[in-house]
């Protein structure tokens, strides 16, 4: 069917029925674009108008599709074919609203695919490392920073807030500083760039699990002289740093004067030396001799690696070894037990 020819008989009918386009518009419940676009043939009506548009005009159906008033079985055979004309046309434009709808749904799920693995390729986060070593490349500062258990450097480049000068790999001791860094990097090139780098004054230990500790000597449990010292360090497995065990000795010293130990089996049993301790405390973060009660007597207060019980005072009570489980200690304690190996 012919759109510019029923275009023309809707108008023709219009204005036959004095009506203008926004009158007709109002009728059918359209804007009056769509009745501007009919009227000059630039597309058909919807299926679903055609009997009330028909009624407005006080024409048929199939007199409105057949453009004339109706008079023969060759006017019906003409709107029928009109009809079929006009559902073709809804139905590739309402093909082509599938398929944009379609084309739409594909593109947001691209989209969806590319931010997910954009996300997972690339890491934001503030990371507590000692830098392996710096290096200036045409113009350009970067840090190298070690990432643990992955056998990997990881290569930043250093911005504009970066102190790029002030950064030491390695002190005047050998230690290796530690920094807390504000850096992005890939996952699969390990390049990124570093915003921020200040130290912690924490240091990091190469090979801190065979490092061996002079002992310190302190008055503990009201023993004169006990001998302690951290030893078999290693990295902690349930979160950041190093974990180690805790050895508490007597000398000779405090054997001569007569502190024992325990009574084990009726016999007494001497404690001297490290092979004999009298405190031997296994996988805790740190420990400091303090005097945790007031009493003047000092005892030892541990840092566990378990949140839920962060802390525990070791007591000596008639010989015997005591333990309490405080939810908190002093903030001057706290500071003693953070581990400034990480």
């Amino acid at each position: 069917m012919d759109r510019e020819k029923l275009g023309a008989f809707i108008a023709e009918s219009r204005k036959n029925a004095g009506m203008t386009q926004k009158d007709l518009a109002a009728r059918l419940h359209i804007t009056d674009k769509a009745v501007s676009k009919w009227e000059r043939g630039l597309s058909y009506p919807d299926v679903t108008l055609l009997e009330p548009m028909a009624a407005v005009f006080n024409l048929s159906v199939e007199e409105l599709m057949s453009c004339r008033k109706r008079g023969s079985a060759e006017k019906e055979g003409e709107s029928v074919n009109a009809l079929l004309d006009i559902s073709r046309d809804n139905l590739k434009k309402e093909r082509f609203r599938s398929r944009s709808r379609l084309i739409g749904v594909i593109g947001l799920l691209l989209v969806t695919v590319l931010v997910i693995r954009y996300a997972d390729t690339w890491i934001s986060e503030q990371r507590t490392n000692s830098i392996f070593l710096k290096e200036t490349v045409d113009g350009e500062n970067y840090l190298y920073v070690e990432l643990k258990n992955e056998g990997h450097l990881l290569k930043l480049k250093c911005g504009p807030g970066v102190d790029f000068d002030a950064i030491t790999p390695v002190d005047d001791r050998g230690d290796h500083p530690q920094y807390r860094l504000n850096c992005r990097w890939n996952q699969k090139t390990y390049t990124g760039a570093v915003s921020h780098c200040e130290p912690t004054g924490k240091i990091s230990l190469g090979g801190l699990e065979d490092t061996m500790f002079a002992p310190d000597e302190a008055r503990i449990f009201g023993i004169p002289s006990v001998l302690y010292a951290p030893e078999n360090y290693y990295r902690n497995p349930y979160g950041e740093g190093y974990l180690c065990d805790y050895r508490f000795w007597l000398t000779d010293g405090a054997i001569r004067e007569g502190y024992l130990n325990v009574v084990e089996d009726g016999s007494i049993h001497y404690t001297a030396g490290m092979d004999n301790p009298i405190l031997m405390i296994k996988g805790c973060v740190n420990a400091a001799v303090y005097d945790w009660d007031g009493d003047f007597i000092n005892e030892v207060i541990v840092r566990t690696r378990w949140p839920e019980k962060p802390y525990t005072v070791y007591d000596m009570v008639d010989g015997e070894i005591t333990e309490t489980w405080p939810d908190t200690v002093p903030d001057e304690v706290q500071e003693m037990l953070v581990c400034i190996w990480e």
